[in-house]
């Protein structure tokens, strides 16, 4: 096919699809489907990085801090441009509205609905199995403020319930908890554009219901960023668990700004309050801020004293590039929390500094001539 050909055949293509999307949802409209699932479009494979294409990468991306937090696209990393929904994926190219309150919620209740080119005011309550959202913006806010806050998420994948969560974008209006609140079985998350909240994912370990809320967690190929310390305890995390297991953390940018001078907790923070985690690879992130970056700790059931409690296994730490891009140190103390460890041990390889090159598998990174801590 040549370049001219391309655009006279992508009408005709598109058409027909919107025609089979409008046939297939007002059939599930006289057939009592949940109000506002819709087929998803086909999504092709999409490459993670400008490398995957064929681009050529710019040779700043491999030093340049300046230069990749205002490239991040052209550097090969999750940004705004290349996360979040698509308006052209979408019939007549646009979200369709839905809700009137940033204060409702809309429930699916359904197993195996797709929910699709939708741009919701109010908060998305899954309550069923292998639920699909594609391409869709959600918008909402508890309408409370700190503690009270907690358990929040401006999407919430409730206990035995999963989900598959790709090109959407997350506002929490500096009023949830977790732009991502996975109470359930499993949550995959491909190109999410997370801000607003108290923490960007948060796999929750609700012993109360079930051994495994929480667990399986896959986060890919997603922007964090813009987090809030009015929600929650303002205990702020990229990505934070409490004890689950099975988890992929990879190719993410986590840029840990803030409301509050860009003051965060971590990065990555794998714990073990009510719960073993154990299964966790954290690879190919970008990184940059926190109080430390990334925090593996067994802290159960003190942080004095962490044996014979709950345990933290199994991580692994695996080529990701930590930058300087809002503190000295990566994060205002350092990379790796150096008062707690993993039950077993810690397992880097590959990590180091984008700025200066220097690895930091053994080590925390080390400014102005001192190491980190």
């Amino acid at each position: 096919m040549t370049p001219h050909s391309a655009p006279s055949l992508r009408r005709p293509l598109r058409l027909v699809a919107a025609l089979l999307v409008t046939l297939v949802a007002a059939y599930a409209a006289v057939s009592g489907f949940a109000s506002s699932a819709v087929p998803a479009q086909s999504a092709p494979a999409e490459a993670t990085s400008a490398a995957a294409v064929g681009a050529r990468v710019p040779a700043a991306c491999a030093s340049n801090g300046d230069y990749v937090w205002a490239h991040l696209r052209a550097c090969g990393w999750a940004a705004s441009g290349n996360t979040g929904p698509r308006a052209s994926a979408c019939p007549q190219d646009r979200l369709v509205a839905r809700g009137t309150s940033a204060r409702s919620i809309h429930h699916i209740r359904r197993d195996g609905a797709v929910v699709s080119c939708r741009n919701f005011l109010g908060c998305l309550s899954i309550e069923a199995r292998n639920v699909t959202i594609l391409d869709v913006r959600v918008r909402c806010t508890s309408g409370r403020t700190g503690e009270s806050a907690n358990g929040t998420g401006v999407i919430t994948v409730h206990n035995g319930a999963s989900a598959t969560l790709t090109r959407v974008r997350t506002d929490g209006m500096k009023g949830v908890h977790a732009c991502v609140w996975h109470a359930g079985t499993r949550a995959t998350i491909n190109k999410l554009d997370c801000s607003g909240a108290d923490d960007g994912v948060f796999s929750w370990a609700n012993t109360a219901y079930s051994r495994t809320t929480g667990d399986n967690v896959t986060l890919r190929n997603s922007y964090l960023h813009g987090f809030t310390t009015r929600t929650a305890n303002g205990h702020v995390d990229g990505y934070q668990t409490v004890g689950s297991s099975h988890g992929l953390i990879a190719h993410n940018t986590f840029k840990m700004t803030t409301d509050d001078g860009n003051w965060s907790t971590s990065a990555i923070a794998i714990w073990n309050a009510y719960r073993s985690s154990r299964d966790f690879v954290v690879r190919g992130n970008l990184i940059a801020g926190g109080g430390f970056s990334i925090y593996s700790h067994d802290y159960d059931p003190s942080a004095a004293n962490p044996e014979g409690g709950f345990s933290v296994t199994d991580t692994h730490f695996i080529d990701n590039v930590f930058s300087r891009r809002l503190f000295g140190c990566v994060g205002s103390y350092g990379v790796w929390f150096p008062r707690g460890a993993p039950t077993d041990r810690w397992n880097r390889s590959g990590n180091k500094v984008l700025e200066t090159g220097q690895r930091i598998d053994g080590r925390n990174p080390t400014y102005q001539g001192r190491t980190c801590n």
